[in-house]
Order: structure tokens, then sequence, then C-alpha cells
């Protein structure tokens, strides 16, 4: 369940405060793989969307999502070609790349196809996970892209994920300030070398305030602030200690009996909600009335907040997720709910696209 609602003040209120800095929005759609997400933050101003994978920027471009880029390297020749293909198709196509291998192959692929491609070098500053680490490797992998037929170089990638789920804001200040210091080297030497990085994308919901704040990044790739799961709702994003964001997804679960124990069993686990996060917390009549403690993956049992009563047999509760990304991609359909009101459903266009 989707409270469209929630969700437009959610998309507002980034897109309002990005615009105040004068910064950009990438959000990324790996937290909602939905088309009509995708238009809703495109209207309210993104200037285009991230995929984490080339199936889902693929799904997305074929829902009428057209401005689009893939924030990961990839490593087959099939799914380069299938990319460079939907540049060729209408796409306006902005890839990430790691190395002069990759690099070359997207390259062939743009000419191939008679298509051009945008390209940001993917730079690690922290996280550990892709790009390259050092001014000389990022100097030489923008100098390579500014030559290579079909693709134009635009700028670069560069996302600490590890600070975005610090709680306490001074400590995540404070880690954000470390993995800025390293993007300034390397943004600083590729300036000297007369490549100027004309777009700096990275950031996300965690650091979406530290980073209009410091400046460094053009445009902001932050995906789970539409919906606020329980991994992030921890997060004092502002230093306000309040929620900086609504929380707008649920998964509608019933009772469908009581253990032994006298626990009411819903009839939803880990094929309903991802279990990588906080357990979810159960909602009924907008009232928290205890947590998920899971036991199956068809089912979870309810613990029972203090003073509240065994939920009866029929009973359909609200719970809030886990975490937001993998959620969604166990569901085909959003309902979509506006207040009380079932309104609209939405497809989940890229569930399950994990190629």
């Amino acid at each position: 369940m989707v409270d469209v609602d929630r969700l437009d003040r959610n998309i507002a209120a980034l897109a309002a405060q990005s615009r105040a800095r004068g910064l950009a929005l990438r959000p990324h759609a790996k937290s909602h793989k939905c088309a009509r997400i995708a238009a809703r933050q495109i209207a309210a101003g993104a200037n285009g969307i991230c995929c984490a994978k080339p199936g889902e920027l693929l799904a997305l471009f074929a829902a009428g999502i057209r401005r689009l880029m893939l924030s990961a390297p990839v490593a087959s020749a099939a799914k380069i070609d299938a990319l460079a293909r939907a540049g060729a198709a209408g796409a306006e196509l902005i890839v990430t790349v790691d190395r002069l291998s990759l690099l070359d192959a997207y390259a062939a692929s743009a000419s191939r196809h008679n298509t051009a491609i945008g390209v940001f070098v993917d730079l690690d500053i922290g996280l550990l996970r892709s790009g390259v680490a050092t001014a000389a490797e990022a100097v030489a992998l923008a100098r390579a892209t500014q030559a290579a037929p079909g693709l134009r170089y635009l700028g670069v990638q560069a996302y600490e994920g590890r600070a975005q789920h610090i709680a306490d804001f001074a400590q995540r200040r404070a880690a954000h300030a470390a993995s800025s210091a390293r993007l300034r080297v390397i943004l600083a030497a590729l300036a000297a070398a007369g490549l100027p990085a004309q777009h700096i994308s990275g950031g996300g919901t965690g650091s979406c305030r530290l980073d209009t704040e410091d400046q460094v990044f053009t445009e902001l790739q932050a995906g789970s602030y539409i919906f606020m799961d329980e991994a992030y709702l921890p997060v004092d994003i502002d230093g306000s200690g309040t929620p900086a964001f609504e929380t707008a997804l649920h998964v509608a679960l019933t009772v469908i009996g009581h253990s032994s124990a006298d626990f009411a069993i819903l009839d939803g686990g880990s094929k309903s909600l991802a279990v990588d996060g906080p357990p979810p917390r159960v909602f009924l009549d907008d009232r928290e009335v205890g947590r998920i403690e899971w036991c199956g993956d068809e089912y979870g049992r309810v613990l029972p907040a203090a003073g509240c009563p065994v939920l009866p047999v029929g009973a359909v509760v609200e719970c809030t997720v886990p975490h937001c990304d993998p959620t969604l991609n166990l569901h085909d359909i959003a309902h979509i709910v506006s207040g009380d009101r079932l309104v609209d459903f939405w497809p989940i266009d890229a569930r399950g696209r994990a190629d």
C-alpha cells in the first residue's frame, strides 16, 4: 500500500529543498521500480531517474521513462548491447564506468547502434564497492571517455552508502565530511587536467540535508525518502530529531489465527516483507499495536505492544517495512490509497528485474 498523499509530499519536499540550494535531483528507482512514481518525480522537477540494474532501466524505459541512468558497472556484452539499443530507440542514457575495458565496450556498442551514451566516471569515496579511488585513475578514465567515439563525458558519480544509516546527526556529518574531502581531491585533479565534472552525482536519503549544505554534488540520487522504511526511520536526517519525511509505504496483512501461546499470526512473512532491516511495526486503525517477529516465509507473529490485546482473527493490519527496495521487489502491484480510499493500482514495472 502506498499513501499517495504522503508520497507526493515527500517528493515535493526534497524537490523544494534541492531547488532552493540550486541542486538537481536524479532519484533512485531501486526503491520503487515503478514508472508511475518515476513520472511523478520527473514532473516535480527531477532531471532523470537512476536504476541499479540494466533490467530495471529497460523495464522503466519500456513503461515510458526516457531520462535514465545506470548507477552500477556491468560485465555482460549482451546487457551493454541492450542498453545501447535503448539509447538508439530514444532513451536519454547515462552509464557509469569504473574501468577502461567497460568504457571500450560501451563505445563499441554505441558506435554499432549509431547512438550516443553519456558517461559518469564512478568514484569510490569510502564504500569500497565500485569505482576508482585515486585522482590519477579518475583522470585517466575521464580522458579516455572524452576521446571515445559514441560516448560523452558528463562528470562523476560518488556514493558513500555507509554514511546513510548513521542515526546520530553529528556522527553522520563527520563521516560525510570525510567522504566529501576525498571527493574534493579527485574533483580538483579532474579540473586541473582540463576535465572538470559538469555533473557530480551521488548522495542519498540519509545524507540529503548534508549534501545540500555542502554543495559538492550537483545532483542527488536519494531513493528511500519517498517511502521511509524502518532502516531509515531512526536516522535524524536534518538534525531536528523529528522525521524529515513521512512513512508512505505499508504492507497490509491479515490475522489468520492464533498460536498455542496466544500470539496473533499474520499471513505474511519473508514472501511479503524483506527481512534485511529492523522488524516492522504493526498498526490497526492508525494505532501502533505491536511488532512482527518472523516465523516463516508465509507467517509473521505479532508481539503486542504494552497494553494492547491480542488481535482477533480477521483483523487487517498495516505494517511498516524493514527495507523498501527489496520489499517492492516482492510485489507485482502497489495499491494506491488516499486517506481511507483505494484509488488506483500501479504496476511495479521493474519488479524481479535483477539482471
